[in-house]
């Protein structure tokens, strides 16, 4: 929109003041409504690709909004060696924990309804007793909020006990939106946890881990040794991936390729 005239009838009473000279002097910088334009616009857009719904939370029964992006805008740019997969914005992985705002109960939306009673009780003695309550999470997440409500989830799966593997992926997911922050320190130190969450549901459970059949999951392992500086280990489960029988070509290809950069990098 544009501004035409002088500012002169916006000061008409000062006319005689000896301030005349000084009516054009503009009010605002018109300049500025450009930024105020884009930032609105990309407000606009990020609400088209987000759709909210109503659900109930299975601990406390209260209804609660959760965020999902409409799958029609889902972009994958590209993917990392630990399957962490890079989109266009809206990240989905911004939204892919639901939080009861009213309890504090959070859980991976795959899993939020599926709470048995014995961990229901379990997150209202020491999850929902303790909760000071949150307003609001803003519209469109970022990786702040995003961080804020994986690790909300990740404390709701400790204290329900839940499997190793789904801690591990809960970890895992963690250091993903610190890589995103180009936060190194918390991104290693959240691919350690999941290390030692998979080693042990690799032990322990029964396959499939986090989505991952066993030799996925193998190699998953062998690239966290890699991605933590434990040469020896990585080169061991990646070189195992690459003998069993049962890996697919695809997996058995990212291990040598993974295996070929240790052995140029060291």
């Amino acid at each position: 929109m544009e501004f035409k005239g002088s500012n002169n009838d916006l000061f008409s009473s000062l006319v005689n003041t000896g301030l005349e000279n000084l009516t054009d002097t503009p009010i605002f910088h018109r300049e500025q409504n450009k930024k105020v334009i884009r930032k609105v616009e990309t407000k606009i857009k990020a609400v088209e690709k987000i759709y909210e719904k109503k659900i109930e939370c299975p601990v406390c029964s209260r209804k609660l909004p959760v965020k999902i992006v409409k799958s029609n805008y889902i972009r994958i740019e590209s993917r990392d060696t630990d399957f962490m997969i890079n989109y266009k914005d809206p990240n989905p992985l911004f939204y892919d924990i639901w939080v009861c705002l009213e309890c504090g109960y959070a859980s991976p939306s795959a899993r939020f309804s599926k709470i048995s009673n014995i961990k229901r009780e379990k997150v209202i003695k020491n999850i929902c007793t303790k909760w000071k309550g949150k307003k609001a999470y803003p519209y469109y997440y970022n990786e702040d909020t995003a961080i804020e409500m994986h690790q909300l989830a990740l404390l709701n799966s400790v204290i329900k006990q839940d499997k190793d593997g789904e801690k591990a992926h809960l970890c895992l997911k963690l250091a993903w939106l610190y890589r995103i922050k180009n936060d190194l320190a918390n991104e290693k130190k959240y691919l350690k946890e999941a290390l030692v969450g998979f080693l042990k549901a690799y032990e322990f459970e029964t396959m499939p881990v986090a989505g991952l059949e066993e030799c996925s999951l193998m190699y998953l392992i062998g690239e966290l040794y890699r991605r933590t500086d434990d040469k020896s280990n990585a080169l061991k489960w990646l070189g195992l991936v690459i003998v069993h029988k049962r890996a697919k070509p695809k997996i058995k290809n990212m291990a040598r390729d993974q295996k070929d950069l240790l052995k140029e990098l060291y």
